[in-house]
């Protein structure tokens, strides 16, 4: 399995592009069929239009700070690969300067 790869990049993101001196969550909630795995952080708002792209490769939702973080753009779309190969989902939100990255993954490993 890859989930490692694919946190540790939803991680390097949080870390990239929260608000100084603020704390990044990672909740694990479990169902009877799902395990949702949201990473959450505070930062500026990413508006709804790039949300429906942010998971493409080489895109980059705020193109003005790329070349400080030093990413190609590939890890979100490297992550969603991952989940996918392993029959989950995984969506981003963003509202009132909070970016959440929510993972589902069937207990079973089906859909």
């Amino acid at each position: 399995m890859k989930y490692a790869r694919a946190f540790g990049n939803l991680l390097k993101n949080a870390i990239s592009y929260s608000y100084d001196n603020t704390t990044i969550t990672v909740d694990v909630i479990e169902s009877e069929k799902y395990i949702e795995i949201i990473f959450k952080n505070r930062g500026v708002t990413i508006p709804e239009y790039k949300l429906d792209k942010i998971f493409e490769q080489f895109y980059r939702a705020d193109e003005s700070r790329g070349t400080n973080n030093g990413g190609a753009g590939l890890g979100l779309a490297i992550t969603k690969d991952i989940i996918e190969l392993h029959n989950g989902t995984i969506e981003a939100k963003s509202e009132d300067e909070t970016i959440e990255f929510i993972i589902k993954l069937n207990k079973f490993g089906g859909n």
